[in-house]
């Protein structure tokens, strides 16, 4: 039997990070929103425990930075890189004006939880609990979405002006608002080391000098989340391979301090995995409807940059909204200008963070990239600090990015030649930049690159192909 509920401006699909950030920052207007959530317990991931500089940049601007607060979120303040036994810290700019601006370490299902709760305390937003399977759509136009509720199994049709798709990583909804598809390059091993302390405490931990990067950082005060890259399109299963792989790649980098707690770790056996996802952001256009967070984008997570991105497209989406209910224009024609909008300019926003979480990360899997960037950032200076700038989203400048991207490959190969002087050098150095082209060049392509950076691409194409 269906039910059926009109009343509602906004109807958001997924109370993740997005969704649920959404709703407690449209709940400052006058609009009437539903928060639609399979699950509404308190859940556990291995990712999205590290929010970028940029992103708490972002929360304080909403309005919501008190969500950081009251369950042992930790601040991060730089990164210590490591290349067996070499090691450096970088820490992040300052801004003036926001001197306390720095990184979080959490328990990702404990900050959802308070972003839920900002949310749902406010009378203008409604919840429901179940699972949304269609779209209810008239002629071109999406009027909401028919829900099957968790607590009886019924039907119930919502309808509302706009319906806002944020159902994250494995979206039921992409296939049909997307023209993109999501490319899985390898996974995250998520172990967590308990009661130890890190080299450098309150950064966070790369680890360079193997086949495969792997991360450290605190989530609160007694635990470290460590995230391992396992290459490949298939999950690693636990066994001896993969204990093999752990040792060989990871424990014998490891400083003494946290030996002890992997091996632990390890023994107790929480190990679990994560794929990680590639999806550039290909809406398809649709009237009455609009993607949100990962269901529309995706990239690496080795950078820390999804939530940023989420929580920049948040704002913006929802200043759009809010900007129409303020000037009492949410009708039909104004909503589908604004998602337009929306569409158009998140990329000046969110570019240079999908960028360079894809291009570090193959750089990081490029043996020569990998001892160029490193040795580059341990220059200190302009070398180290506008890159971190660009990583923790506290700088979206993307000539800035290719400026430094490409001087890295440039280092390297310079570094190579002057090293041992000859033709087999040259030949070497020559491939490391086209290597650094070939990396970039698609990502860009997926960002939509002005004329120059066009031009750019052509020209690096022809001379490297």
């Amino acid at each position: 039997m269906e039910n059926c509920d009109s009343g509602f401006d906004v109807a958001i699909v997924g109370a993740g990070i997005a969704g649920s950030a959404l709703a407690a920052y449209l709940a400052k207007s006058n609009l009437k929103i539903l928060l639609i959530e399979k699950d509404w317990s308190e859940q556990e991931r291995i990712v999205g425990e590290l929010l970028q500089p940029g992103g708490v940049q972002i929360l304080n601007q909403m309005e919501l930075s008190h969500c950081l607060e009251g369950f042992d979120a930790q601040p991060v303040y730089g990164y210590a890189i490591f290349k067996q036994n070499e090691y450096f810290t970088i820490t992040y700019p300052k801004i003036k004006g926001e001197e306390n601006l720095f990184g979080r370490g959490f328990k990702n299902g404990k900050f959802l939880q308070r972003l839920r709760g900002a949310a749902l305390s406010n009378p203008k937003v409604s919840s429901v609990e179940g699972e949304a399977k269609e779209l209810i759509i008239e002629g071109d136009t999406v009027r909401g979405v028919r829900v099957i509720l968790k607590r009886d199994n019924s039907t119930v049709n919502y309808y509302a002006k706009l319906t806002v798709i944020c159902d994250g990583i494995f979206s039921g909804f992409r296939n049909q608002l997307c023209s993109a598809e999501k490319k899985v390059s390898g996974f995250f091993l998520g172990i967590i080391l308990k009661e130890c302390q890190l080299p450098f405490p309150f950064h966070g931990h790369v680890f360079t000098g193997g086949k495969t990067p792997f991360l450290a950082y605190p989530i609160s005060s007694t635990e470290i989340r460590m995230l391992i890259d396992f290459p490949g399109e298939q999950a690693p299963r636990r066994g001896p391979e993969l204990n093999n792989f752990l040792m060989q790649e990871v424990y014998s980098q490891l400083p003494e301090t946290l030996k002890e707690p992997f091996i632990k770790a390890l023994s107790e056996g929480h190990i679990k995995n994560m794929p990680n996802h590639y999806l550039p952001a290909k809406p398809l256009r649709k009237h009455g409807v609009v993607m949100l967070g990962d269901s529309l984008n995706m990239r690496h997570p080795l950078t820390g940059g999804g939530m940023t991105v989420a929580l920049t497209d948040t704002k913006l989406l929802g200043d759009l909204l809010m900007r129409l209910d303020t000037e009492s224009k949410m009708h039909e024609p104004y909503i589908n200008k604004s998602i337009e909008l929306y569409y158009q300019t998140r990329p000046e926003r969110d570019a240079t963070i999908n960028i360079l979480a894809n291009a570090l990360y193959q750089v990081f899997s490029h043996q020569a990239l990998r001892d160029a960037c490193f040795y580059y950032l341990k220059q200190g200076g302009i070398y180290a600090e506008q890159p971190l700038a660009l990583l923790s989203a506290i700088s979206r400048n993307r000539k800035l990015l290719l400026k430094h991207f490409f001087a890295v490959a440039a280092f390297g190969a310079k570094h190579n030649f002057t090293g041992n002087p000859s033709l087999s050098s040259l030949k070497q150095s020559y491939s490391m930049i086209g290597d650094a082209v070939k990396i970039v060049h698609p990502l860009i392509k997926n960002e939509n690159p002005n004329n120059i950076e066009r031009l750019a691409l052509w020209v690096g194409r022809k001379v490297f192909a």
